[in-house]
């Protein structure tokens, strides 16, 4: 496939993607919020709808061409101290931000400029963050890569539709009670 036609994919994808947050009101860190103060059915729903696409998607990718598949792209920390701290500033950053960074790319694309502003902090926040707190980070715990398939020694096709099956089961009862 040529750089061209995978650019257009990317900016169709790019597109219908930015379509879809804008047209839902998506915001994680917001959702999440609604989600603890009882009046978050309708986020609740979008997470466990992306939940199934996105793990359909992996299991499928995976299926097609293995090295597409899953990734131990996240880490498991220790617990401290330092969970404690991060836990404060990411929810001060929330706090401050008024949502994640998906709500702060949602309301650019509103025309809400200040935001903006918000979104070039996150560009020095984030080197903070990879280049100052993960290397203390690495020296004060033991930081392992893995995988829930790995960690419970189940085949991961099994695992996904365990979880996706979950997921629906829980999905149904919700659009019935609208």
């Amino acid at each position: 496939m040529s750089l061209g036609m995978l650019a257009l994919i990317g900016f169709l994808f790019g597109v219908g993607f930015g379509y879809f947050v804008q047209r839902a009101g998506l915001c994680f860190a917001h959702g999440l919020g609604e989600v603890f103060i009882g009046k978050g059915k309708r986020i609740v729903s979008l997470f466990l709808v992306i939940f199934v696409v996105t793990s359909l998607g992996f299991l499928l990718s995976e299926l097609l061409s293995p090295s597409l598949g899953l990734k131990p792209v996240g880490q498991v920390r220790g617990h401290g101290f330092y969970n404690l701290l991060a836990g404060v500033f990411f929810g001060a950053g929330i706090f401050l931000n008024g949502g994640c960074v998906l709500g702060t790319l949602r309301q650019i694309g509103e025309g809400n400029m200040l935001f903006l502003v918000v979104l070039l902090s996150l560009i020095p926040g984030m080197a903070l963050v990879v280049y100052g707190l993960d290397p203390l980070l690495e020296r004060a715990y033991d930081v392992q890569q893995i995988l829930v398939p790995e960690l419970l020694g189940v085949p991961a096709p099994y695992v996904t539709v365990a979880l996706v099956a979950g997921a629906i089961a829980w999905f149904v009862p919700l659009r019935r009670r609208k």
